[in-house]
C-alpha cells in the first residue's frame, strides 16, 4: 500500500472542493479527495486502465481522465470532469480506494 500520510485531504463539497483540487492538481501536487458516503465509487477498471491495489476495492494508476469522468457521470458531479481534464494535462493518474470512499490524484 501507497503512502499518502504527507498528501493533503479535501473533504468533497463538490464546486468548493473541485477549485481547491484543480490548484494542487495544475501545479502538478497530489491530492485526496475524500467522498461522501453515497457517493457511488463504482468504476470499469480494466476500461479506466487500473491496475489492482493490494486489496480488494483499490485501483491504482489509474487514467486521470476517463476515472474521474466516469465518476462525474455516475455521480452528476460536473466539477469532477474539470478536475479529470486538468489532471490529464498534468500527467497525473489516480487510485481509487471503494472502501474508504477516496480519490487519490498523484503523479
Amino acid at each position: 500500500m501507497r503512502d499518502y500520510s504527507n498528501m493533503p485531504a479535501l473533504d468533497w463539497q463538490g464546486l468548493i472542493t473541485a477549485k481547491k483540487a484543480l490548484a494542487q492538481v495544475h501545479h502538478a501536487e497530489p491530492v485526496i479527495l475524500q467522498m461522501p458516503a453515497d457517493f457511488d465509487m463504482a468504476i470499469n477498471a480494466p476500461a479506466c486502465g487500473c491496475k489492482p491495489g493490494k486489496f480488494g476495492g483499490e485501483h491504482i494508476d489509474c487514467h486521470a481522465e476517463d476515472t474521474l469522468k466516469a465518476l462525474a457521470g455516475t455521480n452528476n458531479e460536473p466539477a469532477l470532469e474539470e478536475l479529470a481534464e486538468v489532471a490529464h494535462e498534468a500527467a497525473q493518474v489516480v487510485d481509487v480506494e471503494t472502501e474508504t470512499r477516496r480519490i487519490i490524484i498523484h503523479d
